[in-house]
């Protein structure tokens, strides 16, 4: 309520002291609150981000990786993080910008040294690896039918590798004979 003389009267019901308070405050501040983007659940599976159980896309760690997300290449920032004022929008979009920057500065990027490699004299193209996947690093090449790595995509976590049936998949410094060798050789 606002009387003749301009001030701002708050009313409002306080539940621990069980009544009616009236409050003459120097200024009121509204302010709508803020919900995640309905479509970040979407967004999350495409990109393969994770999103906190709030709704809003989690980084990569809180303390050494504030703007990047696990998935390389991919950063976060402003309300996409989390309901925030605009000053620390604005430094969290000029880190994400600053690391961005860093990989595009380069004229070759490194992939992780554990990649998937396919035999395609064992590969039926089955597409087991494909489905497997979950960093969507494996296509069927439709000329051959047989599976094809994209290493830059590639994590190195052998789940394509320990699906696969006819043992067409290793992963490079891990390939089926050395393992079963030094099995063979601690039995």
């Amino acid at each position: 309520m606002t009387a003749n003389d301009g001030t701002v009267t708050v009313e409002v019901d306080d539940k621990i002291l069980g009544r009616r308070l009236s409050l003459q405050p120097d200024l009121l501040v509204l302010s709508a609150g803020v919900a995640p983007n309905p479509d970040n659940k979407a967004i999350s599976q495409m990109l393969k981000v994770p999103l906190g159980p709030d709704g809003y896309f989690l980084e990569a760690h809180v303390k050494l990786r504030p703007v990047d997300f696990a998935t390389d290449g991919v950063f976060v920032c402003g309300l996409a993080h989390y309901p925030k004022d605009l000053s620390e929008t604005i430094v969290q979009a000029k880190a994400a910008a600053g690391r961005a920057a860093t990989v595009l500065s380069k004229t070759t990027l490194e992939a992780e040294g554990k990649v998937a490699n396919v035999l395609e004299e064992r590969c039926s193209g089955c597409g087991t690896c494909v489905e497997v996947c979950a960093y969507k690093a494996i296509e069927l090449d439709p000329e051959t039918g047989r599976a094809v790595v994209n290493e830059a995509l590639c994590k190195g976590c052998g789940v394509c590798t320990a699906s696969c049936r006819a043992a067409a998949i290793d992963l490079k410094g891990f390939k089926n004979e050395q393992i079963l060798a030094m099995l063979e050789a601690v039995v």
